[in-house]
């Protein structure tokens, strides 16, 4: 019984030990050439292009609102009635004004052609009509002051008020945006600005449209950085039938750089030490060699969920484990076999 026990339990060890010693089955896979695009990662807002602020250049009550959050309007229709009954009541009494001031006129010309009145006095008369006359026009344009109207085609963004509210003068009351043209406004890093020039292609994403990337151009770099978050707001043109809406949150990749003829790896094989001040440890693959997996640092350039482009201590002829499992040791032996190949598919490095 004793003996029987031990013979299993020095099976056992044994059997362990050779799996120990097993060497681990691998997929090997050798780099191949492809283009690789080098970008940089920033996050947006869609906006729009031409917005307007509509508000009051007088302080008065609101007796009407014509629109609400979301509605069309065109250019020229009336968006409020403010209260202006007081401003009715100037242009009435300038008219009145007027009226006299062209009667007197009319009296003292008739007097003038018959030598009764002096020249002077017509001259004033003249200057009289014309000063009520100028009262006239000018009240009639404060009239219109209290009727609020929309300055181009768009839909309306917000309507921070409500009818009865008594505003002060320059109070907003609806925030208008033009569809005709929208854009994507993103916050580059100022590390990366220097890199990024007009015209570059960008490539946009939304969490509404997780299978579809827009593309854009970049068409205004802001020449100031905001100095708190240390970005440079940069501007890309969308078309005019895009499907992105006006407040999304985007996230931007701006191309700086394509390699047409670019070392690849597949991603899963290049390998990262510890973070070092919150970025990546440097990068490494682990190389087949005499039946070892070697540890083989490299530099790393654009970077993809298929592909990373290898910059150095790497060559097209080596043989790399396609994705290593993790825990294995460098110097560990292995039993390679052959991965598949991977997707052609340009890295492109956030």
């Amino acid at each position: 019984m004793y003996l029987l026990l031990a013979l299993l339990a020095v099976a056992a060890a044994g059997a362990a030990w050779w799996a120990a010693g097993k060497p681990a089955e691998v997929a090997v896979i050798k780099p191949w050439r492809g283009p690789a695009i080098e970008a940089v990662y920033a996050t947006g807002l869609v906006e729009a292009t031409d917005t307007a602020r509509v508000g009051t250049t007088v302080a008065a009550r609101i007796v009407s609102l014509a629109v609400d959050e979301g509605a069309r309007v065109h250019a020229g229709e009336v968006l409020a009635q403010l209260d202006d009954a007081q401003a009715r009541q100037r242009l009435s009494d300038a008219q009145a004004r007027l009226s006299l001031a062209e009667q007197e006129l009319a009296r003292d010309a008739s007097l003038a052609s018959r030598g009764v009145t002096s020249i002077q006095q017509l001259q004033r008369s003249v200057q009289a009509r014309d000063t009520a006359e100028a009262a006239v026009n000018l009240a009639a344009r404060q009239l219109d002051e209290y009727r609020i109207t929309a300055p181009l085609d768009g839909i309306v963004m917000k309507r921070p008020v409500e009818p009865g509210e008594t505003l002060a003068t320059n109070a907003t009351l609806f925030e208008i945006a033009s569809l005709a043209h929208l854009r994507v406004a993103a916050d580059v890093d100022e590390r990366d600005i220097p890199r990024v020039r007009m015209g570059a292609k960008v490539a946009i994403r939304a969490d509404a449209f997780p299978d579809t990337a827009f593309a854009a151009t970049v068409t205004a770099i802001r020449a100031q950085g905001e100095t708190t978050t240390r970005t440079f707001r940069v501007e890309a043109a969308l078309p005019a039938d895009t499907k992105l809406m006006i407040g999304m949150t985007v996230d931007v990749n701006v191309e700086v750089a394509e390699r047409d003829n670019a070392l690849l790896v597949p991603a899963a094989a290049v390998r990262h030490d510890p973070p070092r001040g919150g970025q990546p440890g440097p990068a490494y693959v682990l190389r087949l060699q005499d039946g070892r997996a070697v540890r083989t640092p490299v530099e790393t350039g654009a970077t993809g969920q298929v592909a990373v482009e290898i910059r150095g201590g790497l060559d097209g002829t080596a043989t790399i484990l396609a994705a290593p499992p993790d825990g294995l040791a460098d110097g560990a032996r292995v039993r390679a076999r052959k991965a598949a190949p991977a997707a052609p598919q340009a890295p492109q490095a956030p």
